[in-house]
């Protein structure tokens, strides 16, 4: 993950970058931070290599956070994007950018309260941008985005992947069981001894059928009763983790 952070404030960037470095590590070892004292400067090095994440002041000289926000958008990155502030009453006018945040400069307690938060949300939201690579019946190799896995189906020896944006599915030889440990940590779960959900495309929980409703495709699958306590929980938890 290539993270940036953008202040022309040189007291903050020193920082913000130790303290972002130590929650970060939190979560993963897979991190590069790069600081930058200008809009300018972080814009050349974003066109050299994309950053995954940018915390951004927006009160700069030159080019405003607001500036830089709006050529990244404009170049349809798909970057999330920090706000990090003193100006409170420009959270509504950073709408236009769709920041992943908003965090006021007050306290440093505070604000390493709110960068914590920022952080542990942010992580929850990016672990299934990992590639799930698997080989299918024909022994052909398939790099699937995890986010794009709607729901997994046993079928005999065989696990059958609805893949969002695929036509029909992808038939892997494995067992249900493996495959229910394999993703857990993805945020998909067991509702069926048949089937595992991605928890992103869960639409509603219908406790009076039995059934799960799945965004996108317009589906409803089986829920066994067994089940039904621990799913109707993990989906619980997993929006409050999305807030």
């Amino acid at each position: 993950m290539r993270i940036a952070v953008c202040d022309d404030n040189r007291e903050i960037l020193l920082f913000l970058k130790p303290t972002l470095n130590t929650l970060f590590r939190q979560y993963t070892t897979d991190f590069e931070i790069f600081c930058f004292i200008s809009g300018k400067a972080l814009l050349e090095a974003h066109n050299r290599n994309n950053f995954d994440v940018i915390f951004l002041d927006i009160d700069m000289p030159n080019l405003t956070g607001f500036d830089v926000a709006k050529t990244i958008r404009e170049e349809f990155s798909k970057c999330y994007i920090i706000f990090i502030t003193s100006h409170s009453e420009l959270v509504y006018d950073s709408f236009d950018f769709q920041p992943f945040d908003f965090i006021r400069k007050n306290s440093r307690e505070s604000l390493i309260k709110s960068l914590n938060h920022s952080v542990k949300k942010l992580i929850f939201h990016t672990k299934q941008n990992e590639t799930f690579t698997f080989e299918d019946e024909f022994s052909r190799t398939h790099i699937v985005p995890i986010r794009n896995i709607v729901y997994l189906e046993s079928e005999k020896h065989y696990i059958n992947f609805f893949v969002s944006g695929e036509a029909i599915p992808f038939r892997m030889r494995a067992t249900i069981k493996d495959c229910e440990i394999k993703f857990e940590k993805y945020d998909f779960i067991r509702i069926h001894k048949s089937y595992i959900v991605n928890l992103r495309y869960v639409d509603f929980v219908d406790k009076s059928n039995d059934e799960i409703r799945l965004k996108t495709i317009n589906k409803e699958l089986p829920m066994s009763r067994n089940l039904k306590k621990e799913v109707v929980e993990k989906h619980m938890l997993y929006l409050r983790n999305l807030v």
